[in-house]
């Protein structure tokens, strides 16, 4: 039955569906993004998912929350998705957990999984799962949508970690402000959380089964704005020198660290001679005018004492 249900995508050249049927996988927040990552993940026949979300239904999440019905509102989300997903696919264990991501309960909350993906809405609750994948080399697949557009990203211990990647002020106006689309609810549209949501499955595939045909784009976040003439680009992120992320790495893998000097030093070197070239180019040029006019003048003063010579002579001469 297996084999007949994931035929089409068995047909990619390279594809080992037992990899991925293997698979364990934790999705936290059961929300807009959360239902259509989910959705993704049993056609992909992703063969263990755990869902965790300690939030209930309410009507106005039922617009973009697809998978949700008017009767499930009052039911606890991760709960109520993963029975809906067992009606889809029933070879896949699903299991909905009612419980809510911390620093002192995560260890005994998420565990033996292959990749974490996070589908929540609050930045310190992503800092608290990229700190734990980072901890435990997981990697932890990021997503976040507006109503114009989103970004998605694999983290792993050779990127910017959530604290990198997102502005301390931001940070600190939602611990400040406790911000939320529980709390205060921004503008949200289903079609940014399936594009999205789409993005991030596709990154869950390329960790549990790379493809030769893969995109090797480098370690950046994939950003979405549909108010751009081009609305898919790469953007760049740094980590920062004084990052947790530094921290733990400097225990747990120093060569990481070790590497990434090198390569900027490396960065730093070429740009250095890059910056010379165009220092010294203008100089050369500059001492070309110069070369060029002193030889204009020489000829000018030996053209002046010629005249002069001649001038003489025929005075003494007269």
């Amino acid at each position: 039955m297996s084999e007949i249900k994931y035929d089409r995508q068995s047909r990619i050249p390279d594809w080992d569906q037992k990899k991925i049927s293997n698979a364990k996988v934790a999705v936290v927040g059961a929300g807009a993004l959360g239902n259509h990552v989910c959705l993704g993940l049993i056609g992909l026949g992703v063969g263990s998912i755990k869902i965790f979300d300690y939030d209930e239904i309410e009507t106005h999440n039922l617009n973009r929350q697809s998978l949700f019905r008017e009767d499930d509102i009052g039911q606890n989300k991760a709960e109520s998705l993963a029975e809906l997903l067992k009606e889809r696919n029933s070879s896949i264990d699903i299991i909905g957990i009612d419980e809510k991501i911390e620093e002192d309960t995560i260890e005994d909350i998420i565990r033996d999984v292959d990749v974490i993906i996070d589908c929540v809405d609050l930045i310190y609750v992503r800092n608290i799962l990229n700190r734990y994948c980072i901890e435990r080399n997981i990697p932890l697949i990021h997503g976040g949508i507006s109503w114009t557009g989103g970004q998605t990203g694999i983290l792993t211990r050779k990127t910017p970690c959530i604290k990198c990647i997102y502005p301390e002020a931001l940070q600190k106006e939602e611990l400040d402000t406790e911000t939320s689309c529980i709390r205060n609810p921004e503008a949200s549209v289903v079609y940014i959380s399936q594009i999205i949501a789409g993005l991030m499955v596709y990154n869950v595939r390329q960790v549990l089964l790379p493809l030769p045909l893969d995109f090797k784009h480098p370690p950046e976040l994939l950003k979405f704005d549909l108010r751009l003439e081009n609305p898919f680009y790469f953007e760049k992120t740094k980590r920062k020198k004084k990052c947790d992320c530094v921290k733990i790495l400097k225990k747990v893998a120093p060569a990481i660290l070790k590497k990434e000097k090198e390569i900027l030093k490396k960065i730093e070197k070429e740009n250095l001679k890059e910056l010379q070239k165009t220092v010294e180019i203008p100089k050369e040029e500059k001492n070309k005018k110069n070369s060029t006019a002193n030889k204009k003048k020489i000829s000018k003063r030996t053209k002046t004492s010629k005249k002069l010579k001649k001038s003489n002579k025929q005075t003494k001469s007269k």
